[in-house]
C-alpha cells in the first residue's frame, strides 16, 4: 500500500459532483489495497490540471469526449459513483488497471 496513485476527478464545474465522485473513489480504492491522491477539478481547468498533476489515470462525470487526456492516461465515466448503479465494477476496472501499472 505504499504507491500513491494520482487520480483527476473532472466534472463540470468542479465543485459538488467531483468532490462526491472523489470520496467515493477514495473509499472504494482503500477497500481494494490501492492508495490514492485525488484532485478535483472543472473541464475548463482540465487540461492545465492534466499537464501539471500528470495523473495515472482520470474519472469524469462529463462526456469523455469534451476532455483531451494525456496519451496513455485512460478515462473512466464517473457517472455510475453518482448512481451507484454499476460502481463496484468502475471500482474494480480501476484497481485493475493501476495494480497493473504501478505508480511512478
Amino acid at each position: 500500500m505504499g504507491e500513491n496513485y494520482r487520480i483527476l476527478a473532472i466534472c463540470g464545474a468542479g465543485l459538488a459532483t467531483s468532490t462526491h465522485v472523489a470520496k467515493t473513489l477514495q473509499t472504494g480504492l482503500e477497500q481494494r489495497g490501492i492508495s490514492t491522491q485525488i484532485r478535483t477539478c472543472s473541464v475548463a481547468e482540465s487540461s492545465g490540471v492534466m499537464f501539471q498533476y500528470k495523473p495515472h489515470v482520470i474519472l469524469a462525470t462529463v462526456s469523455v469526449d469534451s476532455i483531451q487526456p494525456p496519451q496513455d492516461t485512460p478515462v473512466y465515466s464517473g457517472v455510475p459513483l453518482l448512481t451507484g448503479i454499476g460502481s463496484s465494477k468502475v471500482l474494480d476496472e480501476i484497481a485493475e488497471y493501476l495494480k497493473n501499472k504501478n505508480a511512478g
